[in-house]
């Protein structure tokens, strides 16, 4: 399962001008759910909501937030991506404000290919380069492509 292929053009908005967290993770939800990856939009929002106040913040540094959930009302595994004009508090354990979003949804059944996406995410934004070249893409199209090259080399 490679997560460029988990990316729809829909699903990736860049240069977001939104100012707080739950700003964010409300529009990645709706990306989610406008693809038909989240069935069950509030169920989803919660679960991330509960996740990210109660098991610690999903900013991994470096400006990167990769919140994720498994839950019943996810359809079938997705990523969503959300670029952002100015960085956001998102409780970053190197203080960095997170410009950069993955939201990783997986079925509730499905612990395998969640921890999968996961892991190559992180793989993924662990190469600073690459960090860069998504943060300047201007459109859906060109920062799947960028990431669909990256993963390719790196999983092959």
């Amino acid at each position: 399962m490679r997560v460029s292929e988990l990316l729809h053009r829909n699903s990736v908005l860049l240069h977001a001008d939104l100012t707080t967290r739950d700003q964010a993770i409300d529009l990645l939800v709706d990306l989610q759910e406008a693809n038909g990856v989240i069935t069950n939009a509030t169920a989803y929002y919660n679960e991330i909501s509960r996740r990210e106040a109660t098991g610690g913040t999903t900013a991994i540094g470096e400006g990167i937030a990769l919140p994720h959930a498994r839950n019943a009302g996810v359809a079938a595994p997705g990523v969503a991506a959300l670029g952002l004009r100015r960085g956001i508090d998102w409780g970053a354990p190197d203080g960095r404000l997170v410009d950069l979003v993955f939201m990783v949804a997986a079925p509730a059944d499905d612990p395998g290919g969640h921890l999968l996406i996961m892991a190559r995410l992180v793989n993924l934004v662990s190469d600073p380069a690459l960090v860069e070249e998504l943060r300047t893409c201007l459109t859906p199209e060109d920062f799947i492509r960028r990431l669909a090259r990256a993963e390719a080399s790196r999983f092959a």
